[in-house]
């Protein structure tokens, strides 16, 4: 082998292992985000304090109840439809046409439309009387 060939190979292998760590450097420097400059202390301004509200309302306290029994018949039962003016006027009035042939004959049907939209004593001493309701709400 020509030793003169192998000293220049040598020396370029060199001159390339000199330069790497400049061109690292160099590529390195455009990679990495330069450091902000340190200015001067100003008056510096306080953060603004924000308050974060709650968007649920408390509920208050339900006095819970069981439901009550399903009737096992309702051979003799009164049933009451009640219409409370919420939009369902004409279904609820024909409803109880349509129970009345799907119901036992003793079955009573009653049909109440109350004039307001609130609870009115003839609604409270109504509304216990009947066995089963059916009660279209209002809004």
């Amino acid at each position: 082998m020509n030793w003169r060939r192998v000293v220049e190979a040598l020396a370029i292998t060199t001159l390339i292992l000199q330069a790497m760590p400049a061109l690292s450097a160099v590529q390195g420097k455009a990679a990495v985000k330069p450091k902000a400059e340190v200015q001067p202390k100003a008056k510096q301004v306080a953060e603004p304090t924000y308050s974060v509200l709650n968007p649920e309302a408390p509920l208050p306290e339900i006095d819970t109840k069981a439901p009550a029994p399903r009737p096992s018949s309702l051979a003799g039962k009164t049933i009451l439809i009640y219409d409370n003016h919420g939009g369902y006027e004409k279904p609820m009035a024909g409803l109880a046409a349509q129970l009345r042939s799907l119901l036992p004959p003793d079955a009573k049907i009653g049909y109440y439309s109350p004039t307001t939209t609130s609870w009115t004593p003839d609604d409270q001493r109504l509304i216990p009387q009947a066995d089963a309701a059916i009660v279209g709400h209002g809004y």
